[in-house]
């Protein structure tokens, strides 16, 4: 081995190593570096309530069942990007920044095929 490829080799190991140092423990990082997203799936039956504001917003409350699991997936993915997939529709995508306990969501340009999931519990 020569010294060129040598110091090729450390160089990489170090910048794989800041990379791994970088984000929470316990996240899937891409190999570009950017934190995978948590794909979080909300089943239409533990909705409570929907419905549409004035301004066009659909607002959803989770059933007890329901806000205890988006409360734990938000405390164990905290500084993590998250998108909640809704009847097939990925309805909301944020980076978790504290822990949700209301079950509240507010979904801006609700998609149709959502809204017609929706219409029983509304």
């Amino acid at each position: 081995m020569n010294i060129k490829n040598g110091l090729s080799g450390l160089v990489t190991a170090a910048v794989f190593s800041v990379c791994l140092f970088a984000f929470p423990s316990g996240a899937e990082t891409l190999w570009d570096g950017q934190p995978a997203v948590v794909e979080f799936s909300v089943p239409v039956e533990r909705v409570e309530k929907a419905s549409i504001s004035e301004d066009g917003l659909l607002w959803i409350v989770l059933d007890q069942q329901g806000r205890a699991e988006l409360h734990e997936m938000t405390r164990a993915n905290l500084g993590q990007p998250v998108q909640i997939v809704m009847a097939g529709q990925v309805v909301l995508h944020f980076t978790v920044i504290t822990e949700l306990e209301s079950g509240r969501l507010r979904v801006q340009n609700p998609h149709q095929g959502l809204i017609e999931a929706l219409e029983p519990v509304q």
